[in-house]
């Protein structure tokens, strides 16, 4: 019993330790920002992987952080069009955070793509479509989302963005 207990201490403090300090990350420069590119990738991906949880400071501190490295990042432009706040968000502020890890995800991983804003939202669309669609992510998706869902279902998704 004893050596469970010490077994336990011992992966959780390596959890503990193992989470970035995003706080400490600096982005007041644009080598600062470029710098903090992984850090932002990480943040995403944490993001993107877990189950919502409103609860979880790791969420939170991930979300935080990845949005000042949005602000901040010279390399990248993120855009919140009229179809993004109407027909993909629409209000809903988790949506819109895990709509912007998306963004940040696919602008990262494909830096030839990133510079045409269309390309970016249908590319952070599936993604959020595929995390919301499972339902061990606890995130439910509204009717607007839905019906996004739906049509990307049938291949005719960017017909439904526009």
């Amino acid at each position: 019993m004893r050596k469970y207990f010490l077994l336990l201490f011992i992966v959780s403090s390596f959890s503990a330790f193992c989470q970035t300090n995003y706080d400490a990350i600096s982005l007041k420069s644009d080598d600062d920002s470029r710098a903090a590119n992984k850090y932002a990738l990480e943040a995403a991906n944490y993001l993107l992987s877990t189950p919502y949880d409103k609860n979880d400071l790791q969420r939170a501190k991930s979300l935080q952080f990845m949005t000042r490295w949005m602000e901040a990042t010279p390399d990248f432009s993120f855009y919140f069009d009229q179809t993004v706040t109407e027909k993909i968000v629409n209000g809903n502020d988790d949506l819109l955070g895990y709509y912007s890890a998306a963004m940040t995800k696919f602008s990262l991983e494909n830096k030839d793509k990133a510079e045409d804003p269309g390309v970016v939202m249908v590319n952070s669309v599936k993604m959020l479509l595929a995390y919301c669609e499972n339902p061990k992510n606890n995130l439910k998706m509204p009717s607007a989302l839905q019906k996004l869902s739906d049509a990307n279902k049938k291949g005719e998704l960017i017909k439904a963005l526009q």
